[in-house]
């Protein structure tokens, strides 16, 4: 492992050990801020081609974004937990927004994701030309991450406090 992989791992650990400290009730809550933000950005309100994920327990709750695709009409494809390669899912041609996850997330959108790398392949991939917004708790918006070249920097980052990166 290099230096990068090494902190990445530290940074991972720490993240989750955070996590697995937010009560129900804190993450019920926070993860609505983070939905009233997202609600109100131009390019979620703009786009017609919408991909979520399915919420891990340690991740925000973002079904009010479902509900209000649904309401607007919008196309909505959900990520299942369990998908590890883009060959596994039947994406739209065209995707205009990108809901990411991540266990942290740094002041310049850099994401750390869970190691698996399925999203940074997706971003790089299939999604490139997406509005790519990672979503997530104040706590795990950082000043730095560890990267590595591969890493793709988003458009956006939401979290219960802040407005977009």
């Amino acid at each position: 492992m290099n230096e990068s992989s090494t902190l990445k791992a530290a940074l991972r650990e720490e993240m989750r050990h955070r996590l697995r400290q937010l009560t129900a009730e804190d993450r019920q809550s926070l993860s609505e801020e983070i939905c009233e933000r997202v609600l109100q950005l131009s390019p979620w309100l703009e786009a017609q081609n919408v991909i979520l994920f399915s919420p891990l327990p340690s991740e925000p709750i973002i079904t009010p974004l479902k509900l209000d695709c649904d309401a607007r009409k919008v196309s909505a494809f959900i990520i299942p937990q369990t998908a590890r390669t883009e060959s596994e899912l039947h994406l739209p041609e065209t995707i205009d927004f990108i809901l990411v996850p991540g266990l942290a997330f740094s002041q310049d959108r850099h994401r750390l994701g869970r190691g698996g790398g399925f999203f940074d392949r997706l971003l790089a991939g299939r999604a490139a030309g997406a509005f790519k917004l990672g979503v997530c708790f104040s706590f795990q918006l950082l000043e730095t991450i560890p990267t590595e070249p591969h890493d793709v920097v988003i458009d956006a980052i939401v979290s219960d406090r802040a407005r977009p990166q």
